[in-house]
């Protein structure tokens, strides 16, 4: 649905322009706010297309590799939505590579300069936060960078 505002402003010619100028000013900064809020839900959903989009482009090339009878480990692709502060951030990691919003990167680059640590009880291991591999540590630096963790999604292998 598509809304045309037409607005017409009087050429001023005493003190009544002065009303009708305010009139289109406010009217104006009205239709700035709407349009503002607009651009910023055609960038989320362009945002959550191109991250829906990464995923299924590593799921495809994962399971084809498979077809083709090349061993691919578990954890070749991996996904994660999640929230800081307000907004909602996105991560792939699929061949050792991460794309993923600027704020997630920043955050989780810090757990990896801080030399963040994730402990599993059972059985024991650790694992140092990473952006780059194991994939069990990538995905857990991602998710620890998150204030809440929404959506994750793992490859875990054929069949499964």
């Amino acid at each position: 649905m598509t809304r045309r505002a037409s607005l017409t402003v009087p050429p001023p010619t005493g003190p009544p322009a002065r009303a009708a100028i305010l009139a289109a000013t406010a009217a104006l900064a009205g239709w700035h706010v709407v349009l503002e809020r607009r651009q910023q839900e055609a960038v989320a959903a362009a945002r959550a297309i191109c991250h829906a989009s990464q995923l299924s482009l590593a799921r495809q090339r994962v399971a084809r590799q498979r077809r083709q009878g090349l061993q691919i480990s578990p954890f070749a692709w991996l996904g994660v939505e999640g929230i800081i502060g307000e907004q909602v951030v996105r991560a792939v990691w699929t061949d050792g590579q991460l794309t993923c919003d600027p704020l997630l990167g920043t955050r989780a680059r810090q757990l990896v300069d801080l030399g963040a640590e994730f402990r599993l009880e059972d059985p024991p291991r650790r694992f140092l936060a990473s952006l780059q591999a194991p994939p069990i540590a990538v995905l857990l630096t991602l998710i620890r960078a998150c204030d809440l963790a929404t959506v994750i999604e793992v490859d875990l292998g054929p069949g499964r």
